[in-house]
């Protein structure tokens, strides 16, 4: 270890230092077993919000780059892979092997790297023919692995082509880990990534299930390509704190857009970023939390990694960036900023910068609405056509209250006017309280489109006719298309127009996207004409629509939704639409069904999706009786996923079972890392006294900061409730 030293005469005299200790960390390194194959273990390191300090004696923050190098001494037959280069493999004694890495570009110490275990490996193609790119895996799973990570490569080339800078680093190693706690985390040169993303080709194409949602935007290809980009934003490039987070998150998820976009097609993009609008929105709706992007007012590390914010309001912002300053001017800002700040920390004030210094453009107001700026525009629309002069009178209001951090914003918003036989789309600048555009339209428009294309993070109020909504939904962008569904079935559910319409987008349209929108909406109708229309979906060729319209079912009739479900669970050969229908059918009827959904449980699935299912329908139902077929699915050999479903359920099922406390109280400190959480946040919610001396020990012994708050979050509600 080197330390450099400032003296009077020399600032550059150099001190090498050897440093020995012993650790034995409770986080930052984790050690554990893999649920399928007892003899295996695993070790890891995960060191974001300064985790590394509990096991690596070194400067813990991210505003410091150095090489790095790695000698670790293993029994045979564990392999070590950590960042660049290795430089030598060797046996030691006879039963143990020593790895020597080398990472001779810096770096900062939370993308220090050290995965060990019992791995298969292949090699995938090289990237820019000269980079090799490599996978590990859980020993007999390479047609799994070789599958899932088939378009790494070519992932490689096309971010290294569009942004203007080749992949920075000497290899690429992916590592999938059993029971990997972050699901993905980008280290130079290696990324881990939890084992849940192995299957082949008929199984879902989630990272981890998701039975909520049609659309899941942590795909497989979303979760390893955003991990990719990390190589570039943030590994290369890296935020001076963790209050520019975002220069790392957002740019990595909105790659993830971007490369889906590339290989599954336009719609694929548009329809990523409508589900991250969902998810920004439908989160500040449920907390009434608003907060900016560059932000420094967190407690706990994990509120600054706001999936909402960071990630999809964060992606959605570069993407209106984008739109603003055109797109070969964006990705010549990516280069430039790339090429300027190599190897370097920087501060959002360093990207307008460089918007500047590219461009010639000053974005200070976009970085004030956007970057230091908090919220989003609520608008209220209208128009009336003016046929003597051939025009449009197009009003626009901003109604969000006006509050610290949000205020009026200024943006440019695409309209989109559709004719008989013709269409033109107009730019207006939006920057006051009200406003009125005079807008050219040769005939009286059969859609006047605000925000069609989904550029702006906005919220849109924008009432209209049937007859509007209905082309409106079969001709705009996706974004709006999406929109006028929404609109259809809120406004008109008992339309059987507007079902019409709905059944002649399950018959026409090509993209599954608008198909499962209209599967899932069709709860929303009142009338029975809904019915076959929703039996046409289940039957759609692409598994998601199918889905979709498992996720409306609970909105029907109950003897219909019931029979139709158990049809579904039974026939179905898709195995997320069945785990979909099962938690589906305990919010229809939960009781009724209690048997057949016991009998689901011995169905198998990929990562144990369906009993997953089973324990979340099972903490709908909340009956005690339930907790014998719970129990056995707290425990290993199941995955994290699997056990806290169940314990969830438990909970729900029989809150006050001294038995689940005292499992929660082991789990605290025995387990995986996300069970360690759910065991300390559910001992505060149940109010358990006895836990009181474990949570104490977690609070003064544990190097997790958040876990250490939430215990914290924990005692405070137990001795409150006490008092």
């Amino acid at each position: 270890m080197k330390i450099l030293l400032g003296y009077e005469n020399n600032i550059s005299d150099t001190l090498v230092l050897h440093v020995s200790y012993s650790a034995q960390p409770n986080a930052g390194m984790y050690f554990q077993r893999d649920p399928q194959y007892k003899d295996a273990f695993y070790c890891y390191t995960y060191g974001e919000g300064g985790l590394h300090a509990n096991w690596l004696p070194i400067y813990n923050d991210v505003n410091d780059k150095f090489s790095s190098e790695m000698v670790v001494t293993v029994p045979s037959g564990y392999t070590v892979i950590s960042n660049g280069k290795l430089i030598d493999r060797s046996t030691v004694q006879p039963d143990f092997q020593r790895f020597h890495w080398l990472q001779e570009l810096p770096h900062s110490n939370y993308l220090i790297a050290l995965y060990i275990g019992k791995f298969d490996s292949v090699s995938l193609r090289s990237a820019r023919g000269k980079i090799p790119v490599n996978a590990w895996f859980p020993k007999g799973r390479e047609s799994e692995a070789r599958y899932v990570l088939k378009n790494t490569t070519d992932m490689i080339e096309f971010f290294s082509n569009l942004i203007g800078y080749p992949y920075p680093w000497n290899k690429y190693d992916q590592i999938i880990i059993p029971d990997y706690a972050p699901g993905g985390m980008e280290h130079t040169s290696v990324t881990g990534l939890r084992a849940s993303i192995l299957r082949t080709i008929p199984e879902p194409v989630s990272a981890s299930p998701n039975l909520e949602r049609y659309h899941e935007i942590w795909t497989n290809e979303g979760l390893i390509s955003h991990e990719l980009a990390h190589m570039w934003f943030g590994d290369l490039v890296t935020c001076r704190s963790l209050n520019h987070i975002w220069l790392n998150e957002s740019f990595a998820t909105y790659l993830q857009f971007v490369w889906e976009g590339k290989y599954y097609g336009r719609e694929m993009f548009d329809l990523d970023r409508n589900e991250a609008m969902d998810h920004y929105l439908n989160y500040v709706r449920k907390t009434h939390l608003i907060r900016p992007l560059e932000y420094d007012r967190y407690d706990a590390i994990g509120e600054i990694y706001n999936n909402e914010h960071v990630y999809f309001k964060g992606s959605l912002i570069l993407n209106m960036l984008k739109g603003i300053l055109g797109e070969e001017n964006f990705y010549r800002v990516c280069s430039y900023y790339l090429h300027q700040h190599q190897f370097k920390n920087v501060e959002s004030n360093d990207l307008k910068i460089a918007i500047e210094e590219v461009t010639g453009r000053n974005l200070d107001w976009f970085f004030k609405d956007w970057v230091y700026g908090a919220g989003h525009p609520v608008f209220e629309v209208g128009y009336q056509y003016l046929p003597d002069k051939k025009v449009i009178d197009l009003s626009i209001k901003q109604i969000q209250p006006h509050v610290e951090g949000q205020d009026l914003f200024t943006l440019p918003v695409e309209i989109t006017i559709g004719m008989a036989k013709t269409s033109h789309t107009d730019t207006v600048w939006v920057e006051q309280r009200s406003q009125q555009f005079m807008l050219p339209c040769s005939e009286k428009p059969e859609l006047v489109s605000f925000d069609g294309g989904g550029q702006l993070v906005a919220e849109v109020n924008f009432p209209k006719s049937l007859k509007e909504l209905i082309y409106q939904s079969r001709f705009d962008r996706l974004p709006g298309r999406i929109r006028a569904l929404r609109q259809m079935a809120d406004n008109y559910p008992a339309n059987v127009e507007a079902v019409q319409a709905f059944n002649d987008i399950m018959k026409e349209d090509n993209f599954w996207g608008i198909q499962a929108e209209a599967a899932s909406r069709l709860g929303s109708f009142h009338i029975s004409e809904a019915e076959p229309v929703l039996l046409q979906a289940l039957k759609a060729k692409n598994f998601h629509v199918r889905k979709a319209a498992a996720l409306a079912l609970p909105g029907f009739r109950v003897d219909f939704a019931e029979k139709t479900l158990w049809r579904v669970i039974e026939q179905e050969k898709e195995n997320d639409v069945v785990a979909t229908a099962i938690v589906a059918l305990a919010k229809v009827n939960p009781q009724k069904n209690i048997s057949f959904l016991r009998q689901q449980l011995q169905k198998d699935s990929w990562y144990n999706e369906i009993k997953i299912a089973c324990m979340q329908a099972f903490e709908i139902i909340g009956d005690s009786s339930l907790v014998n077929e719970i129990k056995p699915y707290c425990h290993y050999p199941h995955h994290q996923h699997l056990i806290g479903a169940a314990l969830s359920a438990w909970v729900s099922c029989a809150p006050n079972d001294e038995q689940l406390h005292r499992l929660l109280m082991q789990y605290v400190f025995d387990a995986a890392n996300s069970i360690q959480y759910q065991a300390v946040e559910l001992l505060g919610s149940l109010n358990v006294r006895e836990s009181i001396p474990v949570l104490e020990k977690v609070y003064n012994t544990s190097g997790d900061r958040d876990l250490r708050i939430a215990a914290a979050t924990a005692l405070e509600q137990i001795k409150r409730f006490e008092k």
